[in-house]
């Protein structure tokens, strides 16, 4: 009987260290690197040479990079923050070329094929280096074992601070003054969702989605920008970005 006893104790003491062996680490850091994607968007009022001004939605396809952190509160539950490069950029064009496609497949509007003008600037651009710090809500929402990976959704936001900015009209680099450049958003700060998986030897991945409520150009009131010529009512360019990223998670390697 006594040795039942002491069996079962030794089990249950076995039992207690595997399980504490085998819980993951609450903390979590690493490197990320992956392909972005960014466009932009206006108001409905903003106009080119007089013509309607709409974003380009497949536009600038780059990469970005940088380093991670990870805290659990719980299982289910915590916070994360990245800090690392990334390049964001937007183009607006006119509507010129569909409307003459309309025009020449119908013969009886060519007045209106006379309302839009060919060689007028018919796009703009806008282009930024610099440093995002995405501060994330993770959720997992099957829990964090270390033998089945883990799943995250993450919200939250995203500072964004521009080093280097550089500006295109038609496809020529505009030369931007000091006070042209004193016109520029001072920042960019983005809101996002996203969801990754965390496999059970490190390697992570995930996509995100970030639309951005940015700080419109620096103008005095009632007064328009001077950076883009024949554009009107330019107040802001919002920027939509897509991310995929891969990762490893470097505690997993003192973990094991």
């Amino acid at each position: 009987m006594k040795n039942i006893k002491k069996t079962l104790i030794a089990g249950l003491f076995a039992c207690g260290a595997f399980n504490a062996q085998a819980e993951v680490n609450p903390f979590s850091w690493g490197a990320k690197i992956g392909p972005s994607l960014s466009y932009a968007s206006t108001s409905n009022d903003t106009k080119i040479n007089g013509n309607k001004a709409g974003g380009k939605f497949f536009d600038t396809v780059f990469f970005h990079g940088g380093l991670y952190a990870e805290y659990a509160f719980t299982d289910y539950i915590g916070i994360g923050v990245e800090a690392g490069y990334m390049k964001l950029a937007g183009t607006l064009t006119t509507e010129e070329k569909q409307a003459n496609n309309n025009n020449n497949n119908n013969n009886n509007n060519t007045d209106q094929g006379n309302t839009t003008n060919p060689k007028s600037s018919s796009s703009i651009a806008m282009a930024s280096h610099g440093i995002a710090i995405p501060l994330h809500l993770h959720c997992y929402p099957l829990g964090r074992e270390e033998e089945s990976g883990i799943l995250k959704i993450n919200l939250g936001v995203t500072p964004y601070f521009p080093v280097k900015t550089s500006c295109t009209q038609d496809g020529t680099d505009l030369d931007l003054d000091d006070d042209k450049k004193k016109e520029l958003p001072s920042y960019r700060f983005a809101v996002h969702g996203g969801v990754g998986y965390e496999f059970p030897f490190g390697l992570a991945i995930d996509a995100k989605y970030a639309i951005a409520f940015e700080k419109g150009f620096n103008l005095e009131e009632g007064k328009d920008q001077s950076i883009f010529k024949n554009v009107t009512k330019l107040e802001r360019l919002s920027t939509h970005h897509l991310t995929l990223g891969v990762g490893f998670n470097f505690m997993s390697l003192f973990t094991q």
